[in-house]
């Protein structure tokens, strides 16, 4: 499928008010599709949660507690009894809850915390408490940015790590280095840190990608965050938002409601479309 796009005029709420604070997730879903964003992020609807979001926070949660044991302690042994200690609570959430059986997301989620061991050693990674899971807050741009870093060690080196499950990035490899080289750009601003290097590590894919932190990369991530604004308040302000066909439309909840896809779809945002979208089991904040 060529990509392609198309302008969109929406229905929007009275008042209709974009987030004030700009993440990673939201400045890259405003890329894929503007007209995803407003769904998202100013309709208020919610896609209901899948087994791979279930199994990536588990696996998140679990390595976040393994690297705040001593280093020493960060065994096997001890990752798997983290694992049936946060497994099973995460899933009583009411989120999660549906995925209390699925026996291909437990096993995913075990294999991602056996792979963590193949790729490097915990019990040799210098990483202090505080730079786990940690929150950055700061302007960049003009533009009011929050993110959570998964790792920021400064062993010799500066470097930003984010986890990652499922598949092996492939070519879109430098799409997924955004993130970390945005993150990079954030430590700079917010502490004043140059982070030197970032760092993916895909689990289930058993692959590590490091990148130096070029600044000029890590600068053009700052430059798309201001532009990933200023063109959501242009969009909000013309009820207009541009809907890009690409082949991620074929996993897209709102696909049956999008003008681009469905020529017959309602107006995005009429009550027409909230009635699809409720019907197809979309949650509405």
């Amino acid at each position: 499928m060529a990509d392609k796009s198309l302008r969109v005029d929406v229905e929007q709420p009275a008042k209709a008010n974009l987030p004030k604070r700009v993440s990673y997730s939201q400045m890259s879903l405003y890329q894929q599709c503007g007209l995803k964003y407003f769904f998202s992020y100013i309709d208020g609807w919610r896609e209901p949660p899948t087994s791979a979001l279930a199994g990536g926070s588990i696996t998140h949660e679990v390595v976040e507690h393994l690297y705040r044991l001593a280093p020493e302690e960060r065994t096997l042994e001890a990752a798997m009894e983290l694992l049936r200690e946060h497994g099973p609570r995460m899933l009583k959430a009411a989120e999660y809850k549906p995925f209390e059986s699925d026996n291909k997301m437990k096993h995913s989620v075990k294999e991602a915390i056996e792979n963590l061991f193949k790729v490097e050693n915990p019990t040799e990674v210098v990483v202090q408490p505080e730079h786990l899971e940690m929150e950055l807050s700061v302007e960049i741009n003009g533009v009011n940015f929050f993110g959570k870093v998964d790792r920021f060690t400064v062993d010799g080196v500066n470097r930003v790590t984010d986890y990652k499950t499922g598949k092996s990035p492939g070519k879109f490899v430098d799409d997924k280095l955004a993130q970390p080289y945005l993150y990079a750009l954030g430590f700079k601003t917010q502490h004043d840190i140059d982070v030197d290097e970032v760092e993916l590590i895909f689990l289930n894919a058993q692959e590590v990608v490091r990148r130096p932190a070029d600044s000029g990369l890590v600068i053009s991530q700052g430059e798309k965050l201001a532009q990933m604004r200023a063109g959501s308040e242009s969009d909000v302000q013309s009820s207009s938002w541009e809907a890009r066909v690409s082949r991620l439309c074929d996993y897209c909840a709102f696909e049956r409601v999008c003008p681009a896809r469905t020529p017959e779809a309602p107006i995005p945002g009429s009550t027409e479309c909230d009635t699809k979208l409720s019907e197809a089991g979309l949650l509405h904040k």
